[in-house]
């Protein structure tokens, strides 16, 4: 604006100097497929479609107050094991209370990459970050350490198709104190 009102005597004329960076021509990655590169995009557009399908877990679990076939499907389509094993059963656990905190209406947790630690074909490790404000009620602590492994879905582990990705869940930890792990990725 000063450049303009300077020039306003009618001796100069001003032209716009704003620069525009062109628009994005660059397609967010595709979860379905392992890229040649596997970057923190990639991986946060894997974790946001494993959270979606584990969201259709816990809204069928807050809905129906069982761990019922569409549950176990879920689970079993995002957790290798003995991951698997371990969600159902703390499924089972939420029904005694905790469950009562998750909304109605839930949305998905949002799980986004701090570092990748890790990245190949066959083993992703990550640390992240999760947001869980669309999905309960009361907040509860933010894990200050959160870790994922994501490794290939286990043959057979998902007959309907639920996961789109190559993905599955091989490993979770999160502590309330700041925790280094080391990448769970075989050497």
């Amino acid at each position: 604006m000063l450049a303009v009102a300077a020039c306003s005597s009618g001796t100069h004329q001003a032209s716009p100097t704003t620069t525009q960076p062109p628009p994005s021509t660059t397609a967010a990655p595709n979860p379905d497929v392992i890229p040649p590169v596997i970057t923190v995009a990639y991986v946060n557009a894997v974790l946001a479609v494993l959270n979606h399908i584990y969201g259709n877990a816990t809204r069928t679990l807050r809905a129906t107050h069982e761990v019922n076939a569409d549950v176990k499907a879920d689970l079993r389509a995002i957790f290798n094991d003995p991951l698997y094993s371990q969600q159902v059963e703390g499924a089972t656990l939420s029904l005694q209370g905790a469950i009562n905190n998750v909304r109605p209406t839930a949305g998905d947790g949002l799980t986004v990459v701090k570092s990748l630690i890790t990245a190949s074909p066959v083993c992703i490790f990550v640390e992240t970050t999760t947001t869980l404000s669309a999905v309960l009620v009361h907040t509860t602590p933010t894990a200050a350490s959160e870790y994922y492994e994501l490794a290939p879905k286990q043959h057979g582990s998902d007959p309907g198709d639920l996961n789109p990705t190559p993905w599955s869940f091989a490993f979770n930890v999160a502590y309330l104190t700041p925790t280094k792990v080391q990448s769970q990725c075989a050497a």
